[in-house]
């Protein structure tokens, strides 16, 4: 294994980089204007130089400075071989420095042969004349230097404390959570990379297509003008033959210094006597064939007949795309042969209209046309793969840069931590002396002061230690569920007993808790019963709240109780002559934030939103209608009819905008009179009348409600009509009414 070991690492990069020196590396450009048979000449390193010095004529290019520098360079191939040859005999192993010399003569083998393929490709088939060896060698040449680059960038981590531990701890979590764990080593690395590939996929994507589009443009606009030109010139020399063949020949000469030349121009018309009108074509059948090829910048014998004249079809066709402006756009490409061709056609003026005697013919070969824009993409492309791999491994040395700190960290606080619970489940086995943090951590920013302070508070914690009860750190290592928060559908209650500040005044204090929590006590009582829950208490006022899918029934049943324990308690108080007192109670039901809020000194385990809010108005709009229960149309709609509501106003509470329809409950419906009844239909039959401003009709129905049952909330209404008599309100009013007080 030694010896494989031995003769791997140096007797077989030198024999590769003496054959590299030796091996075609590239080939020149492909004449794209040849239309016979193409073929490539492929020249190695050592061919380049030994022209240079011999005068022997290769490509162009490669006379160069920058080639001629790059080339030379190529010479420390055979001097990297003598290299490593000669530590066969030394007893150093100078292992750090034959990397860097393996990976330099590498690099320099692959930049040269990026240069030549940037510099040479000139098309695809430029790609695919090369031999298949060619590929091979370049590929060898990328796999070795991918692996010599990753194994430096890794080899320096051997020995070193914070990558053991990191392979550790990777070993642990891959045990402990299997497949699923991700590092944040990996998540980083994915991050950056992601974010770069895209970044530089859109930047490539952007690049190559305007430059394809702008390369398009231009050589569009000047196809177009060659071809209108050739027409125009045989139009005004009417088919004269001397002055159209000057032109032509001033054409070829031109072409030859042309960047990015023609195939070439065509002239093809027809004999027919008979004249055709450009205006009047409509059909294929008003043109006819065009046969007579008159004039060429090519070679007609090498020309194919097929483009030698232009059937009825083409023909029509090419007068459709010069009616309607396409050839402005884009000419007619042939994929099979390779051309894209611009054509206009060539007229006679005439009285009649413009006499179509053929075409003007411009045929690019489109490797030729696209040449520019291949070298570019190929040039783009390989700068972007150059790129990225280089990005790669900036990216990996910036992750290690990031995250070893911080999963050293981790596993020093994880040591920590474990020998906390080991103090805490001995009983008090192992002493406190035990609990160690290793702040190792070098760099000299955030991580390092995370590092001090946990080592910091790791020694007052090992200082408190000895002075706690075993039992008290046991328990004070769970963390409570009553922390938590979560998102509830609750149905709550408020009460609030009127007239109770008035009642305490001049009683004494023990008097004043006495009767209080005698009421609470009793509505507490009722709640409970009905399946509720107390929330809290605040002076005479209470919150309670229900849960279930009969919470709404529940908290209105509830109520219902509440109410006639009030009323008992009213009849006692009238019997003995003592002050009685009242309630009022509003009830809502939605979605609430229920959990413990407050500070690590002081919780308060309750429930936060709207919904609570609009119960607390409610339980106050009391009040303002002479009303005892009040609910909201969520609840209402809940009850299906179990309790007899009457619909109080659409009204909005302080602090929200939104009006709400709000109902008042009167008796369940098993236990509902004729008297009850009566109530809810005389003043719902009063509000109709009175959100249209009926204030006559509204007036007598709740007149009506007063005189035989004595109900306050219609005293209320018959206060706002007369008000509204005296004061009209406004000319779109909803008959919503603003509750200002909470």
């Amino acid at each position: 294994m030694k010896d494989f070991k031995f003769w791997f690492n140096r007797v077989f990069p030198a024999v590769v980089f003496g054959a590299l020196f030796f091996l075609p590396l590239s080939a020149e450009s492909l004449n794209l204007l040849d239309l016979g048979e193409a073929s490539l000449k492929f020249f190695s390193p050592f061919e380049v130089i030994f022209s240079i010095f011999t005068g022997r004529q290769i490509a162009a290019e490669l006379k160069l400075f920058p080639f001629c520098l790059s080339f030379f360079a190529l010479l420390l191939l055979p001097a990297f071989s003598i290299f490593l040859i000669i530590t066969l005999f030394t007893k150093r192993a100078f292992e750090r420095t034959r990397h860097i010399v393996t990976l330099t003569a590498f690099t320099l083998y692959l930049l040269c042969s990026i240069w030549c393929m940037v510099t040479f490709a000139n098309s695809r088939r430029w790609f695919l004349l090369l031999p298949p060896y060619i590929y091979l060698i370049v590929l060898f040449v990328v796999i070795m230097h991918v692996h010599l680059t990753f194994f430096m960038l890794f080899h320096h981590r051997n020995g070193k404390i914070e990558y053991e531990t990191i392979e550790k701890i990777k070993k642990q979590e891959a045990h402990h959570f299997g497949d699923h764990f991700i590092s944040i080593r990996t998540k980083v690395l994915v991050t950056i990379l992601t974010a770069i590939v895209m970044l530089l996929g859109i930047f490539t994507v952007l690049i190559l297509h305007d430059n394809h589009r702008m390369l398009v443009a231009s050589m569009g606009n000047t196809g177009r003008a060659q071809a209108e030109q050739a027409a125009a010139v045989y139009e005004s020399a009417e088919g004269m033959n001397e002055k159209i063949k000057l032109f032509f020949e001033e054409q070829s000469h031109s072409n030859e210094f042309s960047v990015t030349p023609y195939e070439r121009i065509d002239i093809i018309i027809t004999k027919d006597s008979t004249p055709i009108y450009i205006e009047k074509i409509e059909s294929v059948s008003d043109v006819s064939d065009y046969k007579v090829f008159a004039y060429t910048t090519g070679r007609p014998s090498r020309i194919p007949e097929d483009e030698k004249n232009i059937p009825a079809d083409k023909a029509f066709d090419y007068i459709k795309r010069y009616k309607t402006g396409v050839y402005l756009k884009e000419p007619v490409y042939n994929k099979e042969k390779g051309t894209c061709k611009y054509i206009h056609p060539v007229t006679f003026n005439r009285k009649a209209g413009k006499r179509l005697v053929g075409f003007s013919i411009v045929t690019y070969r489109e490797e030729v046309l696209m040449e520019t824009y291949f070298k570019t993409k190929v040039f783009v492309l390989t700068l972007t793969g150059i790129f990225l791999y280089v990005v790669i491994l900036i990216t990996i040395l910036l992750t290690d840069y990031i995250t070893t700190p911080l999963i050293y960290l981790k596993s020093n606080v994880r040591e920590a931590s474990s020998k906390f619970t080991q103090i805490i489940s001995s009983h008090g086995k192992i002493g406190a002396d035990s609990l160690v943090f290793n702040d190792a951590i070098k760099s000299k920013d955030e991580i390092k002061d995370l590092s001090v302070a946990i080592n910091d508070f790791i020694s007052l914690l090992r200082g408190i230690i000895p002075y706690i009860s075993n039992t008290t750190l046991k328990y004070a290592d769970r963390e409570s569920d009553s922390k938590l928060s979560v998102t509830k559908d609750l149905c709550f209650l408020f009460t609030d007993i009127r007239g109770f500040t008035s009642m305490c005044e001049g009683r004494p204090a023990r008097e004043v808790v006495a009767i209080l929590n005698q009421y609470l006590e009793l509505e507490t009582e009722i709640i409970i019963k009905n399946h509720g829950d107390i929330d809290k208490y605040v002076g005479d006022e209470m919150m309670a709240f229900f849960a279930g899918p009969r919470k709404e029934y529940n908290a209105c049943k509830a109520a219902m109780e509440i109410r006639a324990a009030m009323r008992e308690a009213q009849q006692a108080s009238l019997v003995e002559g003592t002050d009685f007192i009242s309630m009022g109670i509003g009830i809502n039901t939605g979605r609430v934030i229920f959990g413990s809020v407050g500070s690590n000194k002081r919780m308060d385990f309750t429930s936060i939103g709207d919904t609570v809010n609009i119960a607390a108005r409610l339980e106050s709009a009391n009040k303002a209608y002479g009303s005892k229960a009040i609910i909201t149309e969520a609840v209402f709609e809940k009850l299906q009819g179990s309790f007899i509501c009457r619909e109080l106003d659409l009204l909005t509470v302080k602090g929200k905008k939104e009006p709400l329809r709000i109902y008042e409950i009167l008796q369940q419906k098993e236990d509902a009179s004729v008297k009850i009844y009566e109530i809810r239909d005389l003043f719902e039959k009063g509000l109709n009348f009175y959100r249209r401003q009926n204030w006559d009709k509204a007036e007598l129905a709740f007149r009506t409600c007063v005189e035989r049952y004595n109900d306050m909330p219609s005293v209320i209404f018959l206060d706002r009509i007369r008000h509204f008599r005296k004061n009209p309100p406004p000319e779109k009013w909803d008959g919503v009414f603003e509750l200002k007080v909470k």
